[in-house]
């Protein structure tokens, strides 16, 4: 059996010297070559291949986001490869067909190409994959927020986000550039969130700490949150205390 094979990572030489261990593994064909997240998605919709050596770290969408974002039907078997072993490589041993952390050999290579082949085209792949993204999502404080609009997806970095607000069934996150919408419960996100770099202002509204310019004192026991942007949002008395604490 022949594995259509797609390369997808962000540094021309990680995929120049994958690609050269490859040409040796004649159970291989490679069939494209992406150098990021948005490229990759298009590239299985297109090429349909077998597997995807797929790099974790990527700008814009990382590997995971990739996952996430394609339907189960369609996501081939996946070989990770990463630099960094902080990657929840225990998820890696139980959920994904295989990783590689660089640097790699070749044989190790060949075994992860083995047990890449045993899940192609199974039921068990996709299942295994969004299982791996759910326990990497749920295991680390979020560092990304990925947005799907309409026709593309991209991610909005936790640091760019001043603030998230309830809106109906989605929050908004208002960044410098705007606001960007995300289909999620704000108490959901918030369990999400890092405590120490987001604090909840408002039963609507998180805001991030370091864009806390100022708490200026109002009423009843409330508190005026001045942004760095300059916007004003309000901080109900219930939350007051622990804003200031956050502050300190």
């Amino acid at each position: 059996m022949t594995l259509r094979a797609l390369l997808v990572d962000d540094e021309p030489v990680a995929r120049r010297r994958l690609r050269a261990l490859l040409a040796a593994e004649p159970r291989v064909e490679i069939v494209g070559e992406c150098e990021d997240g948005g490229a990759a998605l298009d590239a299985v919709r297109r090429l349909a291949p077998d597997v995807m050596f797929l790099d974790v770290q990527m700008p814009g969408l990382d590997g995971f986001d990739v996952i996430e974002l394609l339907k189960p039907d369609a996501c081939p078997a996946v070989i990770f490869v990463t630099a960094y072993d902080r990657y929840a490589m225990r998820a890696f041993d139980v959920h994904a067909a295989d990783y590689l952390l660089k640097p790699f050999a070749r044989a190790r290579l060949g075994t992860a190409v083995t047990r890449a082949a045993a899940l192609v085209g199974t039921a068990e792949n996709p299942k295994r994959l969004q299982a791996l993204v759910e326990t990497v999502r749920t295991g680390r404080p979020l560092q990304r927020f990925l947005v799907k609009g309409a026709g593309r997806a991209y991610a909005v970095r936790v640091e760019d986000v001043e603030s998230v607000e309830a809106a109906d069934h989605y929050v908004e996150l208002r960044t410098g550039d705007g606001v960007h919408l995300v289909r999620e419960m704000l108490s959901t996100l918030e369990r999400r969130l890092d405590p120490e770099r987001f604090v909840r202002v408002h039963r609507s509204t998180i805001v991030n700490v370091g864009r806390i310019r100022e708490l200026r004192p109002a009423a009843h026991g409330e508190c005026t949150v001045l942004l760095a942007s300059g916007r004003r949002v309000r901080c109900s008395r219930t939350y007051a205390a622990a804003v200031k604490r956050a502050l300190v």
